[in-house]
């Protein structure tokens, strides 16, 4: 997908400095204007600093644009919660977090959700007053409402329609069983992997320079070639090599911790590296690695989070990484099975 061009260092510098000048109708050049901003920024950014829900909410929320725009199958992906908003109401409403407009030209809210708890299986719950206002604002705007869920713990991502959340008390809340069988992710592009296995990465020691190994274990040696096998089939076309080594990397199948190949002389000549699903299915021929949603998110994981620690909200240009499977790919030697679900709201 292709971002719109802004100037956020230029634009929404001077917006939020609009928004955070006093009322008294000093001058916009008035020193005293800037010191203020800059101490207002300041006390604000230490604060949220400060607020370890605030900064996962925030970094859940890019990741979910990032991972729509990287599934390349809407037509646009735009932030509804920005700029002012004016309304006829005495009721309270809230704008959601983006508006998409699907390949089938079908439009929706969508108000992104991080649920973490040390419980796998609680539930997740929202205010219903706050559903309500949300509500509100879709209706205003005539188009449909959606939240966006990230089991955390589960590293999924559901997409649900409000409606059919249970009313318990002050709450409304769904579970994640329910969530998984009425997921609309496919809507936005999103399908499940699988292919045969083992997915092997193998490094061969450059023979024409130095290779040892330590009495400690430690293995030195250069590089010279590399091998990338799906269930003992080289695979030579970069795409599927690039696939492969993808699904190695943030699928759920399990890693063996490598090995080292050594010559007569016990000396390293490759270095092999090895993942297989932890319980293959008899007689299938081939397991799931993961959802193309849940790759990009343990991918964006990786980059963004050092254990429980967020380290950076967002990535500079998310959408420029290559998709996980490009729109248009025809098999080479790479074998793929695609699953795509349907909600089930019987």
């Amino acid at each position: 997908m292709r971002k719109l061009g802004r100037e956020p260092q230029k634009l929404e510098t001077l917006n939020l400095f609009s928004l955070l000048q006093s009322g008294d109708g000093s001058a916009l050049y008035d020193p005293a204007n800037r010191q203020s901003f800059l101490a207002q920024v300041d006390s604000g950014l230490t604060r949220a600093l400060d607020s370890e829900a605030t900064l996962h909410g925030i970094r859940v929320q890019s990741m979910f644009q990032a991972m729509v725009a990287n599934l390349d199958h809407v037509r646009l992906l735009k932030e509804e919660d920005a700029g002012n908003c004016y309304y006829q109401s005495h009721d309270e409403i809230r704008v959601p977090d983006f508006r998409v407009i699907t390949d089938n030209g079908e439009a929706w809210l969508l108000e992104t959700k991080n649920h973490f708890s040390k419980d796998p299986m609680r539930r997740y719950r929202i205010r219903t007053a706050d559903l309500e206002a949300l509500a509100r604002y879709a209706g205003l705007v005539g188009t449909p409402l959606r939240l966006a869920i990230y089991w955390a713990h589960w590293n999924q991502w559901t997409v649900n329609d409000p409606k059919r959340f249970t009313v318990d008390g002050n709450y409304s809340q769904i579970e994640f069983i329910r969530a998984m069988k009425e997921n609309e992710m496919a809507t936005l592009g999103d399908y499940r992997i699988g292919t045969t296995y083992p997915l092997t990465l193998k490094l061969f020691a450059a023979m024409d320079k130095p290779r040892t190994i330590s009495q400690e274990g430690i293995v030195s040696m250069q590089i010279g070639n590399i091998e990338i096998r799906c269930a003992d089939v080289l695979l030579e076309d970069k795409i599927d090599r690039n696939m492969a080594l993808y699904f190695m990397m943030y699928g759920r199948w399990e890693y063996d911790g490598g090995r080292i190949e050594r010559d007569q002389e016990g000396l390293p000549i490759a270095a092999i590296h090895t993942s297989s699903p932890a319980e293959p299915t008899p007689n299938q021929g081939f397991e799931i690695v993961d959802s193309l949603s849940s790759l990009y998110s343990q991918h964006y994981n990786s980059l963004t989070l050092e254990g429980s620690r967020v380290l950076r909200l967002n990535l500079p240009e998310p959408a420029t990484f290559a998709p996980i499977i490009p729109r248009n790919w025809e098999r080479k030697q790479l074998p793929l099975w695609r699953f795509i679900q349907r909600p089930n709201f019987d």
